[in-house]
């Protein structure tokens, strides 16, 4: 069965209704979602009803004029079968009319999916079609760019998303690689293969694998129909695999699950390219399938490099995306540990991060995620290639700290030095300043039940 915990505000009558009404709400709601009828079937239909909705648990609260009920209830897997688009139908159940607004007299309000767990055999099937083949671990990533174990892959969302002819965006792209980066990839919404011919794009991909003496990658945005998808991934995946790691980016929003699924079937490993995401739809179905489903299901159908929300947030932020709160750095660090200890997918620190916070993060989260910067890069003073060198030379100096803290005992690292912290502070973004946020104010001995670094962790 796969399990669903909700939560609701039930009213009748403008008073709270009794468990008598509420159990006849609630069985009918789970009954009709697998049945697909207002009442009961007759008599000499009910032997052809195989699969049934079960309500496992329930608790409620009454209040003014309504009831708050807490409820969980099961749905037959067979239902939803992976290779068939199983995921997607589920979403579409649980985000459609799974839960009118009156059913059997009650008024249904406010209500809020929280979890969604599948049953292990329906997640190791998922597994087994679209990961385990074709899709790639943290340390695959991490061993197709060739990164020292103690480096973090570093990727550059492209700025302006939009209104770049192609020749700017070679420039930006490859300058930012010189600079450090390992994937400069065409950010959410930017569809802007348009704009010049394939053959450009590929060229500017074999190029970009090229760049510099570390491994490096472009990376086109591909959010495009499946029919179109899969020809275009096919001929960059077959023209970039012999410079370097092939790299496409495929966006979490209404095609996202089928077009990481048909990737995944149709490229076979030796031609499976690395596949970054971004969840666009996680906050608008969060209350409709729980916080981390749309971000399960995105990387159960193959996605290998995601932003999963949560991340740490810091004080005066001006656009934190999906951030942890500023207390929450404890829970942030077990949301990434928890994905990198599976192996997949890797995770991105990402959502407005600037280089005043980049030794910050690289304590608390360490070389196994991956750290996607747009604004960081694009909006400094100088030029995206300028950006892209601060952030480096930052993160390069955050990783030798750790070393250092990790080799003495120490809790955590000593701040950055004078030299460089006057360099973040000094360069100024249009209406951000790069305050700088050191380890002591999330690890140091004045903070309330802190975290441990990354180190310490183990």
């Amino acid at each position: 069965m796969i399990v669903v915990g909700v939560s609701a505000h039930l009213s009748q009558d403008n008073r709270p209704p009794s468990e008598d009404a509420i159990e006849a709400s609630i069985k009918q709601c789970v009954s009709d979602a697998v049945e697909g009828s207002f009442d009961e079937y007759p008599r000499h239909l009910q032997s052809m009803l195989r699969l049934r909705g079960r309500r496992i648990s329930d608790d409620s609260t009454a209040f003014g004029t309504y009831r708050e009920i807490r409820f969980s209830f099961g749905l037959p897997d067979e239902m939803f079968p992976v290779d068939s688009g199983g995921l997607q139908l589920l979403v579409n159940l649980l985000a459609g009319d799974m839960f009118p607004t009156e059913v059997q007299g009650c008024q249904w309000t406010n209500v809020r999916v929280h979890t969604v767990e599948l049953p292990p055999e329906l997640r190791e099937h998922a597994v087994r079609s679209f990961r385990k083949k074709n899709a790639h671990t943290i340390d695959a990533i991490r061993s197709l760019f060739r990164l020292s174990d103690d480096r973090p892959l570093l990727a550059f969302s492209l700025k302006p998303r939009v209104g770049l002819t192609f020749a700017e965006t070679r420039s930006i792209t490859l300058d930012v690689l010189k600079a450090g980066f390992n994937i400069v990839e065409l950010d959410a919404r930017n569809l802007a293969l348009r704009s010049a011919a394939i053959g450009d794009w590929i060229e500017l991909g074999i190029e970009a694998a090229q760049t510099g003496a570390h491994a490096t990658a472009f990376s086109p945005n591909l959010s495009i129909p499946a029919p179109q998808l899969l020809e275009t991934a096919t001929a960059w995946v077959g023209s970039i695999s012999p410079c370097g790691p092939p790299v496409i980016k495929i966006d979490g929003g209404l095609d996202g699950l089928s077009s990481l699924q048909a990737v995944r079937l149709a490229l076979n490993q030796d031609s499976s390219p690395v596949i970054t995401c971004y969840p666009i739809l996680r906050n608008q179905l969060t209350s409709a399938i729980g916080d981390s489903t749309w971000v399960d299901f995105l990387s159960l159908s193959g996605a290998d490099i995601i932003y999963p929300g949560g991340r740490p947030a810091f004080p005066n932020e001006r656009r934190p995306v999906w951030g942890t709160h500023a207390d929450g750095w404890a829970r942030a660090a077990r949301i990434y540990d928890d994905m990198i200890s599976r192996q997949w997918p890797m995770p991105t620190i990402a959502g407005g991060i600037h280089p005043g916070h980049l030794h910050a993060c690289y304590e608390l989260l360490g070389p196994k995620v991956a750290y996607f910067l747009g604004g960081a890069v694009a909006l400094h003073p100088e030029s995206p290639g300028q950006g892209a060198r601060l952030c480096v030379e930052v993160l390069e100096k955050a990783i030798s700290l750790a070393a250092e803290a990790a080799a003495s005992g120490d809790d955590y690292a000593e701040d950055l030095p004078s030299r460089l912290l006057r360099k973040v502070e000094a360069t100024k973004y249009p209406k951000t300043l790069l305050n700088y946020f050191s380890p002591a104010n999330i690890f140091g001995a004045n903070v309330s039940s802190p975290p441990m670094t990354f180190y310490r962790r183990g």
